[in-house]
């Protein structure tokens, strides 16, 4: 049977280094290999509901977008591992993000990517598709970060499913970081000790606050106390009101998928 690897969706150039040298420290602390992939987008991947095709122009202009993104894409990565000294397959696919993931869901431990919406159109179904089509655990990482990764984590607590999941996901960062801190918004101080009861045995020393919202969202109040922190990790739930619904209505999932400036260490 094939090891476990973790998987860096390389969708375009944006936020390509930045995901490789945050993949690079998740290999390093899991001991897993890095495996790369890029999907080169089809005209159907990316029509828009008012158009029944695309124009003979739009087509061609696709098509020389992707085949030169792949080939900046591959030298990224070449140089990544060359310079760092290591080995990394590079998948190349072409169609759409939702059908090649399905291809990782015994194979990968985890998905590495860069935020959907810095992604050229076509290119932003790659979180949604290993969060939804294979339920991994995905850490998003911001074009824009640079800073570290997993020194200072910050937990959004809250008692569900897919945060105690998470927990277990992300145990090795988690235990190796210097600080923890679980923040519960909204919530009684009884969930503090349930975060304690959950967080204890993963991070021993990891600090806990309640802290209200004063009318503000709750992925506000987690941005706000991620940037007080100086976290370089977001641990949380992804979706747990279900992902369909939160597709509708924005959720506190969608919020920070869309304006954190951290990574996110997202479970479903």
């Amino acid at each position: 049977m094939e090891s476990k690897f973790i998987l860096v969706l390389l969708a375009s150039t944006t936020g390509a280094t930045q995901c490789l040298r945050v993949a690079s420290a998740m290999s390093e602390r899991l001991g897993q290999k890095l495996r790369f992939a890029h999907v080169e987008i089809g005209p159907r991947a990316i029509l828009l509901p008012s158009q029944e095709q695309l124009s003979e122009y739009e087509v061609e202009h696709l098509v020389e977008r992707e085949r030169a993104e792949t080939e900046k894409l591959s030298r990224i990565a070449g140089e990544w591992t060359a310079e760092h000294g290591i080995s990394a397959e590079f998948d190349l696919y072409r169609g759409d993000q939702w059908r090649v993931m399905r291809h990782y869901r015994r194979t990968a431990s985890m998905v590495v990517l860069a935020s959907p919406d810095t992604q050229p159109v076509g290119h932003r179904e790659g979180l949604r598709a290993a969060l939804v089509r294979i339920r991994h655990p995905v850490v998003m990482v911001p074009p824009t970060w640079e800073g570290g990764f997993g020194r200072r984590l910050l937990v959004g607590w809250r008692d569900v499913p897919p945060l105690h999941r998470a927990l277990q996901a992300y145990r090795p960062f988690l235990a190796a970081a210097e600080q923890v801190e679980a923040v519960a918004v909204d919530q009684e101080q009884t969930a503090l000790a349930d975060a304690r009861a959950a967080l204890d045995p993963i991070a021993a020393g990891a600090s806990y606050r309640s802290v209200a919202s004063e009318g503000r969202r709750t992925a506000t109040v987690l941005l706000d106390a991620a940037t007080e922190y100086q976290a370089d990790g977001l641990v949380m739930g992804a979706f747990r009101r279900g992902e369909i619904l939160n597709w509708l209505v924005a959720g506190t999932s969608s919020r920070l998928i869309h304006s954190s400036p951290v990574p996110l260490l997202m479970h479903p």
